[in-house]
């Protein structure tokens, strides 16, 4: 496998990516009805050919099979830089689901001081060799290039994804709200 950065034609990927991260039942909260998930996938996959959201190709990392095929992902970014980059989601979720969102509804899910690990996701047929690890370790360098220290949100009622990131270090920095639920806020440093 090799890690690189994404590419505008990974966008489609990238969008299911993000969808496998943040799971069916927020993707189907979002679409509203089963028949509009394919909006959803749109959304993103629309942010992820952006170079000007959170979403983006820009800032992603891929891993690739020998013959170039996707087997996993890793979306992160400047925390600092999540207001700024959240105005594409706004705008596309505006756009192509009919919503009518505000920058004023959101809580922000990380901060200012940290390097955030918005979405990680290996392909089913590639997990348990490491891949996620590798993923957060390329993703770890770049938070170190930054002088911040490495930051996501746990759900917890994933203890599986919570054991990971505390094997490969990472540690409780307290609760933080995401999407009106509360999740575990952890850093790497």
């Amino acid at each position: 496998m090799t890690i690189s950065p994404a590419i505008p034609e990974d966008a489609g990927f990238i969008a299911d990516v993000v969808l496998g991260a943040i799971g069916e039942e927020h993707t189907l909260h979002m679409a509203g009805a089963p028949e509009r998930v394919p909006l959803v996938h749109k959304v993103f996959k629309r942010l992820a050919a952006r170079k000007d959201s959170q979403y983006s190709y820009c800032n992603t990392i891929v891993a690739r099979t020998p013959d170039g095929k996707p087997a996993g992902a890793a979306i992160s970014y400047d925390g600092a830089r999540l207001r700024e980059l959240r105005r594409a989601f706004i705008e596309e979720a505006n756009a192509i689901l009919g919503w009518n969102l505000t920058e004023e509804q959101f809580t922000d899910e990380t901060s200012p001081d940290e390097l955030y690990l918005d979405s990680l996701m290996v392909l089913p047929e590639f997990r348990g060799n490491g891949l996620g690890s590798k993923l957060i370790s390329a993703t770890r360098e770049k938070a170190r290039e930054a002088g911040k220290p490495l930051g996501l949100l746990v759900d917890f009622e994933n203890p599986k994804a919570r054991s990971l990131y505390s094997s490969i270090g990472f540690v409780s920095a307290g609760i933080r709200p995401f999407a009106g639920k509360d999740m575990e806020h952890m850093l790497l440093y």
